[in-house]
Parts: C-alpha cells; structure tokens; sequence
C-alpha cells in the first residue's frame, strides 16, 4: 500500500505572464443596485471556478483534508466570514458527476467577480461587470468587496454589492464605443477631483497611475468651465470636472492607453506509474481522510464520477478523481470502502 501510494505524483504548475495592450472597456450593462441590504442573512455563490492551486481546503479544526489542484471545479460558497483573515464554507464538485469535498477555505483563495455593474458611489462610479474584485466583509445579504487598480488609474473602490451581483467566474467585458461626437480629454495631472453635477458636491479624487499616458476620459456636455467625463474600463465613471485640470484633444482624435496587466495560468498535471484502475460508483460513496469508518465524512464520490482507484487493503480504497480538480491533503489519502465502490 505504502509503496503504491508513493507512485502517485502531483505535479502542479503554474505559468505567470504579464503582457500589456489596448484595454478592453466595459460596456454599460446590467448595474446592481445600492439599495438597503435583504433579510438574507449570507450568501450562497455557486458556478464553476479556478481557485489558487495547491489552495487547502480544511475540517472544522483547521487541519487540512484536500486541495484544489487549480483545474476548474464547480464549487458552492457558503457562510462568509466577517472579514478577509477568516474562512468561507465549500463544497466541491457540486452536481457534476465528481468528488464533492465539503470543508473551509481561507476566503482570500476564492476567487471573486463582479456579474453586473456594482455602484460604487451610486449613479455616477461603478466597478465595472466581470471584474476580479478582493473580498473585505460580510453582511445580510451583501458581501463588501474591494477593486484596485493599476492602469490607467491607481486606486482601490470598495464597496458593498448583493449576493447576485458577485460571481465565482469571470464573463468576458462587453466593448464600448463612445459616442459620436464625444470629445476626448486626457488626465496629465497626478489626481482629478470628480463632481456629482457642475459646481456640484464632490464625489472623490481620482489618482493616475505613474505609468502611460494619462487617463482618457470622453465628453459630450459642457457647462461653462465644467465637463461631464465618461470613462469605461475597470471601472465606470460617469461625474463632472473642471476643464482647466485635464488637456482637451482636438475634435474627432483619441489616444492609446496601457491595457491593466493581466494573469495567466497553468493547469494541473498527474502521473501515475502503471495503468490505475477506473470505477465509476452507481450511487453515492462516502470519503474519509484515513481507512477508519469512526472518522468524519469529508466528503461523498457522486455516482458516475470516474474514479482512479490507487490502492486496495482491508476492505479500502485510496481513490483520486480523475478530474483532479481536487486532490488529498499532505501525507494523506482519499479512502472509500471498497462494498461501497463496488469492487
């Protein structure tokens, strides 16, 4: 057995590139809204996710029973915790013919994105829709999340959102195209103050990233020395600044912009000496971390989930998915009885 379960290598790996280009801008679509929290008292985030590879998922104890080996996997989200150092319930493989592994992940590993416009300050700044935002917090209803960007602005926007306006996956950003006639003004200045209306309250302080050009924002009204700026990227900004704090482009011209860098990532890969055997169970087949049957459940084989079986001893088997999208902890096995296999 021991032997055998040595033979069982996990390679994961991971490829970081960063590369820059013309931003893809977001389009103006379905907004949240910032109305007053619901009588929900947590959110529920279910969809298909990549989660940090080697990511832990723990027992109520903090020990650690599985990891996500950074293949997507579908995953249900449940019972945030009250801020960003605390741990978010999951359940792997939920619905999909997999290894359902229910346990906590540190919230900082789940990953997060914006499903609509979320309103930052309400009718005028908005992080934009399919967004990877940081978590901050939990409250009825809502989930506080944060967006930092690099380029061309250089800020962070938090704010909270609802349940349905967060996502476990990114959809991809619409395009944009201003509007004929729109002029383009650009941000040479280290910092912008934004104004609700002309002459209006003000709404924060815009801060340009050291890198490129400046921030390209476009205008179709003008009051006096005021101009209402629209600007579609990360974020969404729809608010009024004096003429004289940015650099008006001649009629009909634009400017390129540095796009934000952005992530890509390798997926897992296993190997395994010899031909391991395949089972797919025909009903569903409780897992536990050791071959005890007195030890907690971590989870349940679905019926139909292809299965590799790696070793068999004393009525056991270490199984693996053959998804991999979830694999053992250190120094640990997947086990299931083997009548419940059915082998």
């Amino acid at each position: 057995m021991i032997e055998r379960a040595a033979a069982v290598a996990l390679l994961l790996a991971a490829t970081t590139a960063s590369k820059n280009g013309h931003p893809a801008q977001a389009a103006t679509g379905p907004r949240g809204t910032a109305g007053p929290p619901s009588a929900v008292t947590t959110c529920t985030l279910r969809g298909v996710t990549e989660p940090r590879i080697n990511a832990d998922i723990e027992d109520a104890q903090g020990h650690v029973i599985a990891r996500f080996s950074g293949a997507p996997t579908p995953l249900v989200a449940s019972d945030f915790p009250s801020d960003a150092h605390g741990r978010v319930r999951v359940e792997s493989g939920t619905g999909a013919g997999g290894f359902r592994i229910r346990g906590y992940l540190p919230v900082v590993d789940l990953p997060l994105f914006t499903a609509v416009d979320v309103p930052v300050v309400a009718d005028h700044i908005w992080i934009a829709s399919g967004r990877s935002v940081s978590y901050s917090a939990s409250g009825p209803g809502r989930l506080r999340v944060e967006k930092r960007t690099e380029l061309p602005l250089a800020q962070s926007f938090s704010t909270w959102a609802p349940c349905n306006a967060l996502a476990l996956a990114a959809s991809p950003p619409p395009g944009w195209v201003p509007p004929g006639g729109a002029r383009g003004y650009v941000l040479k200045k280290p910092s912008l103050d934004v104004f609700d209306q002309a002459s209006g309250t003000l709404l924060l302080m815009l801060t340009r990233a050291k890198d490129g050009d400046g921030v390209l924002f476009f205008s179709s009204d003008h009051h006096g020395e005021w101009v209402n700026l629209v600007y579609h990227g990360e974020v969404l900004i729809d608010a009024w600044a004096r003429a004289r704090d940015l650099v008006a482009l001649p009629p009909g011209e634009s400017m390129d912009q540095l796009a934000p860098r952005t992530t890509q990532r390798g997926v897992a890969r296993m190997a395994i000496q010899g031909e391991p055997r395949i089972v797919k169970p025909i009903r569903e087949v409780p897992i536990r971390a050791s071959a005890k049957e007195t030890d907690p459940l971590i989870g349940v084989v679905e019926p139909g989930a292809e299965t590799y079986v790696l070793d068999v001893v004393a009525g056991w088997a270490s199984v693996m998915p053959k998804a991999l999208n979830v694999v053992p902890g250190p120094d640990r096995q997947f086990w299931v009885k083997t009548a419940d296999l059915g082998i």
